[in-house]
């Protein structure tokens, strides 16, 4: 399995090369290869055919209509697509970005302890346990009818909030794990767990 990372930021946050090595860590502790890069041209480049699986941890950014093309393309056709927290809060010139995802990013409480609770049935949850993570919780605009929510909290105001959904996009799958803003949870055995098997799932792995 190859996992093409994608990383860079417009604030000082979600610094890519602090975090996205704990992505990587994800993949390559199941026999997977990750490749780091905060250039977005791959995605416009022949070069993206050697990857199975995008990984999305950019901020802010934007993207080229080729570019937007090539991700769009690259799902449909039938390969992965993990964002992971910042993912959901990108690429915002280009609505298709929003719809392929099943939603985005519309704001955070202050940081809080998250506890995790799994919710029906899939693949990837098989043997999972609840966890707790001392995270940033993000509030979404979400469609509940175009995703399966695998994963809610109640952590905050008593309100169910989505933490984790998949969904299929043409071909397709995708992936929206909203946690990971620090980098502790990042190295989270139970976090990288969760991204290890949206990226397997995604690619279509066991």
């Amino acid at each position: 399995m190859r996992c093409l990372i994608l990383g860079g930021m417009t604030e000082r946050f979600h610094q890519f090369w602090v975090n996205g090595p704990a992505i990587r860590q994800a993949v390559t502790g199941e026999g997977g290869e990750g490749f780091l890069t905060e250039d977005l041209a791959v995605l416009a480049s022949p070069e993206l055919d050697r990857y199975d699986v995008i990984i999305n941890y950019t901020t802010g950014r934007d993207l080229t209509d080729a570019e937007a093309e090539g991700l769009l393309g690259f799902v449909r056709a039938g390969r992965g697509l993990v964002a992971v927290h910042n993912g959901a809060d990108t690429f915002r010139s280009h609505p298709a970005y929003r719809a392929l995802l099943g939603g985005s990013f519309v704001h955070h409480p202050p940081q809080l302890d998250i506890a995790v609770e799994y919710v029906g049935e899939h693949p990837m949850l098989s043997g999972l346990a609840p966890f707790t993570v001392h995270d940033e919780l993000y509030l979404l605009d979400w469609d509940p009818d175009r995703v399966q929510v695998l994963a809610v909290t109640h952590s905050y105001e008593d309100r169910e909030i989505p933490l984790l959904w998949v969904r299929e996009a043409g071909q397709g799958r995708v992936v929206y794990c909203s946690l990971g803003h620090n980098l502790e949870t990042l190295r989270h055995p139970a976090l990288q767990t969760v991204i290890a098997r949206g990226v397997q799932w995604a690619g279509r792995v066991g």
